[in-house]
């Protein structure tokens, strides 16, 4: 992951190169597309997307597959149906793949429709794990019911804000406006909650 995400300096500089080629371009999506189609022939283009739907899918493929099979085994399993067999969970985690794959192309076609955009909100929604591990590390009252509720909080928080095109909302990032609702439900759960059993209260 490291080394794939030096890759995307190489989107910013076809940004970058599309702001003084094409000025004024209205969609920041077709940058590449548009450089291509100003500087080489017809046929060119037609490979380039090509080689850009093709270099979509893959990781998308991956990204898709591995969110399903999280979700089904270390997640829904462990809080719903402990008792599920593995070929329970292949099954769902199939299902999965087809729900996540709608999921993302609803947000893909009705809601930000930039790549810095996408980014930003995908960053938004893992930022959420930060106060369950930090709290889970360094609170010894912290609750497993209370990370799990200030999660979801946060998750739908920034998905609420994303749909409605409220992000940034009052000048704040969505992710931080979730983040900050992630940890009070957190702690203010885990005060009201028995201690997690073999942790003594801080």
């Amino acid at each position: 992951m490291p080394l794939y995400t030096l890759t995307l300096a190489f989107v910013f500089f076809a940004g970058f190169t599309a702001v003084l080629v094409v000025p004024g371009l209205q969609n920041g999506d077709m940058s590449l597309l548009t450089i291509v189609r100003k500087s080489f022939p017809a046929w060119f283009l037609g490979i380039i997307g090509g080689a850009g739907a093709l270099t979509a899918m893959v990781p998308a493929a991956i990204f898709t597959l591995t969110a399903a099979t999280l979700f089904a085994k270390n997640l829904y399993r462990p809080l719903f149906a402990p008792a599920m067999t593995d070929d329970q969970i292949a099954r769902l985690a199939r299902g999965m793949v087809v729900a996540l794959s709608l999921i993302c192309l609803y947000f893909a076609v009705y809601s930000s429709t930039t790549l810095v955009s996408l980014l930003l909100l995908g960053y938004s929604g893992i930022t959420q794990f930060f106060p369950g591990v930090v709290l889970g590390l360094y609170w010894k009252r912290a609750t497993m019911p209370a990370v799990f509720a200030g999660m979801i909080v946060g998750v739908v928080t920034v998905a609420i804000l994303a749909l409605t095109k409220r992000d940034p909302f009052f000048g704040f990032n969505a992710g931080f406006v979730a983040l900050c609702l992630n940890f009070i439900v957190t702690v203010v759960l885990s005060l009201s909650t028995a201690p997690s059993p073999g942790r003594d209260s801080g």
